[in-house]
């Protein structure tokens, strides 16, 4: 578009000059019939004064005006070596000396050859391209095009934040439903318990009151039945709630596992994250446990811990250690320090200067990453 519209530019400035020019070209034609003014110097004076006041060369454009004879000879400016210098070291156009009486009829002659030769007027313009206006147009068409290229990341942005918002109320979701299910499995095995429990009494009770029992037989059979069939009831319920769970559980996993990067894509962002640090980070020593804790924490999360790790790297004085975790391996004690509220940082020193990151997680992953500290 920039350079097209530069085009176009010229094109239609060089289309209103030529007509401009064609105009102004001979404006005292009488003088040069009775060879008062020579036929160049009329043109030379009147397109000096149209350049003078020509709005193109005050925007920054460049207009060449050359006008020659049918026959190839220059009229203006003398020669095509100085096409490009049309004015004088003040300038303005040079001054026009008349002829002497004596040789208006010579002047005359010529100016009337050239004009049965036939005028030919040529104009080009062109806009240089370190021009104020070029820039311009080059700035405005780069602020149209990154406008464009904010508002399509801004809408994918907002698209990707309410897919993540959505599998996360899904996920939330599962796992409410998951906790109640198992909930019920427990309180349905209690109820069995209980049942087989109270069967059991019945059983013995009727072993040792047998003559008793002959009366009631009948009713303490029906209740045996009873507590059997709610007791079979219960085992169904407990094998369709086991059913529903491994449903969940299964859903659960799928939408876990469609939240997981692809493997290359996730071991692609390991290693390029891996040689960022290296590179930025010299004085540290990131594990790969770390590294994987950093990738998993949300984009603000992520800001706060490198800010903290950039902090580590210049040198642990001004960081502010939470508390001690020690190993009860008798291993380096490492040192836990907060970023971002819930995030959590764990480093020790290592050999030489270096600091070694042992893991980077946050309040949730709290217990897992105290229990692989443990393993170093």
């Amino acid at each position: 578009m920039y350079v097209s519209s530069l085009q176009f530019l010229e094109v239609a400035v060089k289309r209103k000059s030529t007509a401009e020019v064609r105009s102004v070209l001979i404006s005292d034609s009488k003088s040069i019939l009775e060879g008062r003014i020579k036929i160049q110097d009329e043109m030379r004076r009147n397109i000096d004064k149209y350049l003078a006041s020509n709005f193109a060369r005050r925007w920054g454009m460049l207009p060449i005006i050359a006008v020659t004879t049918k026959t190839g000879e220059w009229l203006y400016p003398d020669s095509a070596e100085k096409t490009l210098s049309l004015f004088d070291a003040q300038g303005f156009p040079p001054a026009v000396s008349f002829p002497e009486p004596t040789e208006a009829l010579q002047v005359a002659r010529e100016n009337l050859r050239i004009m049965n030769d036939g005028i030919r007027l040529s104009v080009t313009v062109r806009i240089p391209r370190n021009s104020w206006l070029a820039n311009s147009l080059l700035a405005f068409y780069l602020f149209v095009s990154s406008s464009v290229l904010y508002l399509v990341y801004r809408r994918s942005k907002n698209v990707a934040l309410h897919q993540e918002m959505s599998a996360r109320k899904a996920i939330e979701s599962a796992d409410q439903r998951l906790a109640e299910v198992q909930r019920n499995m427990e309180a349905t095995a209690v109820k069995a318990a209980t049942y087989e429990d109270e069967i059991e009494l019945l059983r013995m009770d009727i072993e040792l009151t047998s003559d008793k029992m002959r009366a009631t037989e009948d009713d303490a059979v029906a209740e045996m039945e009873r507590l059997e069939n709610s007791l079979r009831e219960n085992m169904t319920l407990k094998e369709n709630l086991a059913a529903e769970v491994a449903r969940l559980k299964a859903e659960l996993e799928r939408m876990e596992s469609s939240r997981k990067p692809d493997e290359k894509k996730h071991r692609k962002q390991i290693d390029d994250t891996t040689k960022r640090f290296k590179t930025l980070y010299k004085n540290l020593d990131i594990h790969p446990r770390a590294l994987e804790g950093f990738l998993a924490l949300q984009r603000d999360l992520q800001l706060r811990a490198e800010e903290l790790i950039h902090n580590m790297n210049q040198g642990t004085e001004r960081l502010t250690v939470k508390r001690k975790v020690f190993s009860k391996k008798g291993a380096e004690t490492a040192y836990e320090c907060e970023f971002g509220y819930r995030g959590r940082i764990y480093w020790r020193q290592g050999t030489g200067a270096k600091i070694e990151v042992l893991a980077i997680g946050t309040k949730n992953t709290q217990p897992k990453d105290l229990a692989y500290l443990e393993t170093l």
